[in-house]
């Protein structure tokens, strides 16, 4: 339904006026500029503002002669800035890999574009169900939030910068993780961060005006006041917790210099690691965990350290009696033993008596895009790009997800490798329930950038959600130790070092665990209906 009889004022209207050009413009630096509320500056003002521009975008859209072709234009471009601000350090991973470089504008831009693809629908849906009111925010905020929840599934799913995560893990409002998880979480936030965009409405009383955000303002103190009671009864976090201690190493290397194709350079590497990881009795741990891909190998190479007996004596030698955790390449051969596939994989393995020997491993199930295999692959493999051809002939994704792992000296746990770590919903429950998580990660592919920080606090919600502590190993971001709250007990950053702590305690089952899905859905359809509440006496337009 168009509106061309109303009148917009203030800031919208000036928005609305501008050229179509300019408004485009003005949407993509509203959606960049949303994209600092994420890690690690999480300024959520500048995620409410953003949206409240997108409130006054659509207001305007709704005007025009087709209002949902108009909303989803102004939608896509709104969240290519976002995408592109919040994704923008995919680029270094080109940097960092031979003949890449001419595919790094095209990498960094088609991300975002995609994406955008997600809100440009939502900001239609949004417009087909919109009103002059305070009710079309809740039509927006379950519009995007539906978007996201297909996002992050679809396609193999990328759930990055979900609206939720621009409150830092371990802090008082993300405890509300634990009860209807990250997309519960990021209904909540942009029902929250777009309500001031009613103060704009100037054919309603001060009253219409200002309610919204008065009720978003009272809404998140709430959730605040909430989630610290619960952080205080949880007591400190202290690294002196009741498990036995992990350590945590990250041998500070860039991709780049890790990967060199120098002469030794695998081994290099792995003294790197046995030296952070120390000889038995220098430390108190008992646990060891390095990140995903440790030891650099190329194909034909590529399982240089499952296969290679040498490594795998040095490994025993250092570790002694300890348990390591670590990421590395798995390979299958056929029948005359040639490889066959590749698995990016992270092995349990047991220093008994000085032997290193491999227990079990997980395979990932989550590849991460253009980055561990090709969406779609068969369309573009005839373009025979070498670093294409490299990329989508690489890994093989498992066929199961994660389960847990006996870890000896330890209750078991489940690892997740780099990207799983961001899809709520990966972790066993009931009876395969681990007691702990772990996370190996290569983060030095997202280079100097805001990337790092991004992952590491994506990847502990899977901590408050689950009630599960975590041990967190990336290379080149931070490694840490996580208790089930999300809060760092002990961590180093993208320099390199290691790191150690006893494992905190793990919570029963959240309630996220338990009915997260049912909880979150029920929260969605709540907020959607209010959009359907009676709107009280009637506007007259937007310039009465």
């Amino acid at each position: 339904m168009t509106r061309e009889d109303e009148t917009l004022h203030g800031l919208p209207a000036w928005i609305d006026a501008m050229p179509v050009w300019r408004i485009h413009v003005v949407a993509a630096a509203a959606g960049a500029l949303g994209a600092l509320a994420f890690a690690p500056f999480y300024a959520a003002p500048a995620l409410s503002l953003a949206l409240v521009v997108l409130v006054w975008l659509i207001d305007g859209a709704t005007r025009r002669h087709r209002p949902v072709r108009t909303a989803f234009a102004r939608g896509w471009s709104f969240a290519f800035g976002h995408f592109l601000a919040g994704t923008y350090w995919v680029g270094a991973a080109f940097t960092q890999v031979d003949g890449a470089m001419a595919l790094m504008p095209l990498g960094v831009l088609s991300l975002p574009a995609l994406l955008a693809l997600f809100w440009g629908g939502a900001c239609a849906a949004a417009a087909a169900l919109w009103t002059n009111d305070s009710r079309r925010i809740p039509a927006l905020a379950v519009a995007l939030t539906l978007a996201e929840v297909l996002r992050g599934h679809l396609f193999g799913g990328f759930p990055w910068n979900l609206a939720g995560y621009a409150w830092e893990a371990g802090g008082s409002i993300s405890q509300a993780a634990a009860y209807v998880g990250i997309y519960g979480l990021t209904a909540l936030t942009l029902l929250i961060a777009a309500a001031p965009a009613t103060f704009a409405d100037a054919h309603r009383g001060w009253g219409a005006r200002a309610g919204p955000a008065l009720v978003a303002a009272l809404a998140l103190g709430l959730m605040w006041g909430f989630g610290q009671q619960r952080l205080e009864a949880a007591g400190p976090a202290t690294p002196q917790g009741p498990g036995p201690v992990v350590r945590v190493v990250d041998p500070g290397y860039t991709q780049k210099d890790k990967w060199a194709d120098v002469p030794g350079r695998p081994w290099e590497v792995l003294s790197r690691y046995l030296e952070l990881t120390g000889k038995p009795g220098e430390g108190e741990s008992e646990i060891v965990v390095w990140p995903e891909g440790a030891i650099p190998a190329r194909y034909p190479e590529m399982p240089v350290l499952m296969e290679n007996p040498d490594m795998l004596d040095a490994i025993g030698a250092t570790l002694g009696d300890r348990v390591l955790i670590m990421g590395a390449t798995r390979v299958e051969r056929n029948d005359v033993g040639a490889p066959q596939a590749f698995y990016n994989s992270g092995f349990v393995i047991d220093g008994v008596a000085g032997e290193a020997s491999i227990l079990q491993w997980h395979d990932k199930y989550r590849l991460t895009p253009f980055g561990e295999f090709i969406p779609l692959f068969n369309l573009v493999s005839w373009l025979d790009i070498p670093t294409l051809q490299q990329i989508g002939n690489g890994f093989t994704a498992a066929e199961d997800p994660p389960s847990r792992k006996v870890v000896p000296g330890a209750d078991d746990a489940l690892i997740l490798i780099c990207y799983e770590s961001i899809f709520p919903g990966l972790i066993a429950r009931g009876a395969e329930r681990p007691s702990w998580l772990v996370n190996i990660s290569v983060d030095a592919w997202y280079g100097a950038g805001t990337g790092p920080w991004q992952n590491d606090n994506q990847s502990r919600y899977r901590a408050i959600e689950e009630g599960l502590p975590m041990a967190r190993a990336a290379s080149g971001g931070v490694s840490s130790i996580v208790d089930a709250y999300g809060r760092k007990l002990v961590s180093v950053g993208r320099e390199g070092g290691a790191v150690e702590a006893a494992l905190p305690a793990t919570l029963p089952e959240t309630i996220n665990a338990r009915f997260g899905a049912l909880l979150t859905a029920a929260l969605i359809l709540i907020i959607g209906l209010l959009r359907f509440a009676p709107s009280g006496a009637p506007g007259r337009g937007f310039g009465s």
